[in-house]
């Protein structure tokens, strides 16, 4: 049995996965949800100092504090 690799997707493709499905979320537990299961699988990242939300394309908050190392 032979067994595939799916290739990373860049930071650019998974923001712009994060946005659709933020897009088509209805209400607040929808949103909420498809933001959790986003900086699960590293689609987004936390600012720390402040506890905001950052697409992977932002590379400092707006708070000051720089997106954690490894990224990208």
């Amino acid at each position: 049995m032979s067994t595939m690799t799916t290739p990373l997707l860049s930071a650019k493709d998974r923001t712009a996965a994060v946005v659709a499905l933020l897009s088509q979320a209805t209400t607040p537990q929808e949103r909420a949800t498809v933001k959790r299961v986003a900086l699960q699988a590293r689609f987004l990242w936390r600012c720390h100092p402040c506890r905001k939300n950052q697409f992977l394309t932002t590379a400092a908050c707006a708070c000051g504090a720089k997106r954690p190392e490894g990224l990208a």
